[in-house]
């Protein structure tokens, strides 16, 4: 019945002054010019606003926690990067969109070789420990990718 809607979407809205606080801290060791070592703790203590609307808390969608680690080691062979991340739980709510996401850890790797001095290769293989899970309600359920690219450059 278009005269009594059954349920309205609210979005964007506006939330007035809100007092948000958090800390992203990273480091970098660079060890030698062919070893890097780099690692990322971000902690958001905002997790949530009052709706005046809806009288209800709405989440931020976006983590409490969340860190990173990797190593990138370039041999004369190529070059290697490992990652590692985590994200911890978190509701999420987008208009229609309402949900939990992770919490989830994922571990990718990266090779790349310059072939000639124009021809570069690149294989990226993402959530190599195939943790199915969803970065957003709504969105695809990712798993493990495996992307393999030649690139030219002149």
């Amino acid at each position: 019945n278009a005269n009594a809607p059954y349920h309205v979407v609210l979005s964007p809205m506006n939330y007035g002054k809100v007092l948000m606080q958090g800390l992203d801290f990273g480091i970098t060791q660079i060890i030698s010019e062919k070893l890097i070592i780099s690692s990322n703790f971000s902690w958001y203590g905002t997790t949530e606003f009052f709706n005046e609307l809806t009288k209800k808390n709405d989440p931020i969608n976006a983590p409490k926690f969340k860190w990173n680690a990797s190593l990138k080691w370039t041999a004369s062979w190529g070059d290697i990067i490992v990652n590692f991340r985590h994200v911890d739980q978190f509701k999420w709510s987008d208009g229609i969109w309402l949900g939990t996401i992770g919490p989830y850890n994922i571990f990718d790797l990266f090779y790349t070789y310059q072939i000639t001095e124009n021809l570069g290769f690149n294989l990226s293989a993402l959530n190599i420990n195939n943790n199915r899970h969803r970065e957003l309600i709504g969105g695809a359920i990712m798993g493990r990718q495996i992307v393999m690219r030649f690139t030219s450059t002149f």
